[in-house]
């Protein structure tokens, strides 16, 4: 595997015969530089980014108007992230990476006819993600025609016939060959539609992005709780005394966050963070809404960070919960009364030895002691984790044993306590309640055949991992992504792009070119929607709305009211309608009343998903709603109705080859999900380059491994190499014998078939590599040491 060199100057031969083009992300030659990272999160340089970022892309009027509505009452929800809107919001209650995914999509480049005519498809594939983004939005829909080696303008009509063709039974043989991929980003409305479009077509084959990151916690909650939505809400972080944050870096991530933690510290709350990186956002905050705040070296967040090893969540969670046990420290009132499964659960644990337990996590037990302390003391213990738990082999298992702990004192179902899954994108629970699942219950069948009239298939479809498989092998006609980027953000990238091209029709709606649309099938179409921001006229020029549910299970209304970026751009709900109507024309589904009024969309939901008749019968712009967690109230919706405290495999460490670590992929901060923005990553102190692999220093010595030495990195997984070449090496506070780089650039090295099985997750956090010296420059040193 080999990177390609930027892209020379554009030609014009769109219409030649098709040319290859890489699916990797190539290797650009750039300035850097590498200072002391800052000593606090956010700060006068995160209000800085956000209003040089608004200025540029939005401008200045325009920018406050966008800004003082978004996560507010009659205005849109911020695609950042997930977290939590406040009862009591400021008045621009967003964070800098809100504010950036917010402008990125509004400001005045267009990505038009006009730059494919200019740019082939193999050419813009040499062109760096930073690259794409910054070309803008997408503002007609295009074809790639067979033969092609570009994308030219076609007609909305003609682009609809063309899927909807594709997707009749004359044409799909077999509806299990079609794949409706989604991101979790998209709306409720969207998503409803999107799973009904498959459905209908016959399929289950729902692949979506939460499948990447964070299904894992939903089937650990719902195997242990009998729910898979967290119990935990905003107001339980102003009464929880510890708060444990495992797998987690805020201050790039989920920036909000930062400011429920500021106060939950100010207050006296203690905080433990759990990474194998030492993260500023663990450490310290400044609020760069307080600007007294920005003369000092912020808050203390972390009252203790247990750096552990790469895959050793396990253990030190195991680790936790024994010194527990021996503490007797066990709610044994809320054990016998709202658990099953105690007495085989404390046998495990009390034999694990605590030699076996510090191996595998790399955390001493002086260490695992003093959590455990913070956490027996506590009287209200918050858990909450990111995709550093969930993207593992053992990633359910690993959340099962935090639940469990959380269990063992009585951690949930109180004030202040219990867990949260702290999700990336910002609609991933929405999509979950939405049925977009390719293992839908017989109750979620049942409701959704009853109220539409369409019967429902029954046969399990494609998760991601499972999608990505069957199309390398060829067993996949046509492929319709809602959102999202396929192609980067999963693992084994070369894979994918295999499996893409074998397709008969690829299809993306989005807002913005990306990677994924430069890998097509035999004919690609990419479909402009538009963003949360945008003004949506439905029949009758009446403005529509859209909904999106929080980490919390908070649902509130999103409405747009900027002009739209074109007059030919749709909404998601419009499109997916549209090509439902065409490919269905005979549909007892009224598909059209669907596109001209959302409200018909969300009376259908009300109809026909479990938990949604009240609140999309309430719910409204200024009229937020919540979607229960049977948990809160202490209610298990188990086989036995009892939480289950779970005795799963225990944690062993992993078998490395000679001179092996473990890679962990990371995001910068500089960039969301991939969507990068800039090239660098201000909170870890780089600028102006991605193609970086951080390392402990020790770890450098003792490969021989000089500080900003290009190196190349490989993976090794049941007999498969797969090489990234030429990465610069910099020290970092990464424990030893681990390492850590950016996605999606590293993603190449992930194997695809290194999943969780009871989730099917990629392990993109647990990568076994080796590290060669570039080879030009590993040949000058050695010619350099012989003439010594």
């Amino acid at each position: 595997m080999t990177g390609t060199p930027e892209a020379p100057p554009p030609g014009t031969a769109l219409l030649s015969t098709r040319a290859p083009a890489s699916p990797l992300t190539p290797m650009v030659t750039a300035p850097m530089t590498v200072e002391r990272a800052p000593v606090a999160s956010g700060g006068p340089a995160a209000m800085a980014v956000g209003v040089n970022d608004t200025l540029r892309k939005a401008g200045l009027v325009r920018g406050l108007r966008l800004l003082r509505r978004a996560n507010q009452d009659g205005g849109f929800d911020c695609p950042g992230c997930a977290w939590p809107n406040s009862d009591r919001p400021d008045t621009f209650a967003v964070c800098e990476s809100g504010v950036r995914a917010i402008v990125d999509g509004l400001g005045q480049r267009r990505a038009g006819p006009q730059l494919f005519s200019t740019y082939t498809i193999p050419e813009l594939a040499r062109r760096s993600d930073h690259w794409l983004n910054a070309q803008g939005r997408l503002t007609h829909p295009l074809i790639r025609r067979p033969d092609a080696n570009g994308y030219v303008e076609i007609g909305w009509d003609e682009a609809i016939e063309t899927i909807a063709a594709a997707l009749r039974p004359d044409r799909l043989s077999d509806p299990a060959r079609a794949l409706f991929y989604s991101s979790a980003r998209i709306s409720n409305e969207a998503a409803f539609c999107w799973q009904l479009l498959a459905r209908e077509t016959g399929t289950n084959n729902l692949p979506s992005s939460s499948h990447l990151c964070h299904e894992a916690s939903r089937v650990a909650l719902t195997e242990v709780l009998g729910t898979r939505r967290s119990p935990v809400t905003l107001a339980d972080f102003e009464a929880a005394e510890a708060i444990f944050v495992f797998g987690q870096n805020p201050g790039s991530n989920h920036p909000r966050m930062l400011e429920a933690l500021r106060a939950a510290k100010l207050r006296g709350a203690k905080i433990v963070a759990v990474n194998p990186l030492r993260e500023v956002g663990l450490l310290r905050y400044s609020d760069p809404k307080r600007v007294r705040e920005w003369l000092g070296d912020g808050i203390e967040l972390a009252d203790l960070l247990l750096p552990v090893q790469v895959g050793g969540d396990l253990a030190l969670i195991e680790g936790l919960t024994k010194a527990v046990l021996e503490a007797d420290a066990v709610d044994r009132a809320f054990v016998d009364a709202h658990t099953e499964g105690f007495a085989a659960l404390a046998a495990q644990i009390q034999a694990r030895s605590w030699a076996d337990i510090v191996a595998q996590s790399g955390v001493e037990e002086d260490q695992l002691r003093a959590a455990a302390e913070i956490y027996a003391r506590s009287k209200a213990t918050i858990a909450c984790w990111g995709v550093g738990l969930t993207q593992h082999r053992a990633g359910v298992d690993t959340i099962e044993q935090l639940l469990s702990l959380l269990l063992l004192r009585g951690n949930v179902g109180k004030p202040g306590a219990g867990p949260l899954a702290v999700l990336g994108h910002s609609n991933s629970a929405g999509c979950w309640t939405m049925a977009v699942d390719p293992r839908p219950s017989e109750a979620v069948l049942a409701g959704l055949a009853q109220a539409t009239g369409v019967q429902m298939p029954s046969a399990p479809g494609h998760d991601v991992s499972a999608a990505l498989a069957a199309m390398r092998a060829g067993q996949v006609d046509v492929l319709l992504g809602l959102g999202g980027n396929l192609l980067s953000a999963g693992p084994d990238t070369e894979a994918i792009a295999e499996g893409l091209r074998r397709c008969r029709l690829s299809v993306h709606i989005a807002t913005k070119l990306n990677r994924s649309h430069l890998i097509t099938g035999e004919t690609g179409l990419l479909l402009p929607c538009l963003t949360r921001p945008e003004r949506h006229l439905g029949a009758d020029d009446r403005p529509q709305w859209s909904s999106f549910e929080d980490a919390c299970g908070g649902v509130r209304a999103s409405q747009g009211t900027e002009p739209p970026i074109g007059a030919g751009v749709l909404a998601e709900p419009d499109i997916i309608a549209r090509i439902a109507a065409a490919a269905r024309p005979d549909s007892p589904i009224a598909w059209p009343s669907l596109a001209r009024d959302h409200g018909r969309i969300r009376a259908l939901i009300a109809a026909a998903l479990p938990d949604c008749e009240r609140v999309f019968a309430e719910l409204g712009p200024g009229r937020a709603q919540t979607v229960d967690s049977p948990a809160r109230a202490r209610r298990f919706n188990t086989a036995t109705g009892r939480a289950r405290l779970t005795t799963s495999a225990t944690a062993s460490a992993p078998s490395l080859p000679e001179g092996a670590l473990l890679l962990t992929t990371v995001r910068a901060h500089d960039q969301h999900n991939t969507s990068v923005y800039w090239l660098g990553d201000r909170e870890r102190g780089v600028h102006g380059y991605r193609r970086l692999v951080l390392m402990n220093l020790d770890d450098m010595q003792r490969l021989e491994i000089e500080p900003y030495e290009q190196v190349d990195l490989i993976s090794h997984y049941e007999g498969v190499e797969r090489r990234a070449p030429k990465w610069v090496a910099i020290p970092h506070h990464v424990r030893p014998g681990c390492l850590a780089a950016y996605f999606p650039e590293a993603n190449v090295l992930v194997p695809g078939d290194c999943v969780d099985p009871r989730s099917g997750t990629p392990s993109f956090k647990s990568v076994v590599v080796t590290i060669e010296r570039t080879g030009s420059i590993a040949r000058e040193r050695e010619v350099k040491e012989e003439g010594q």
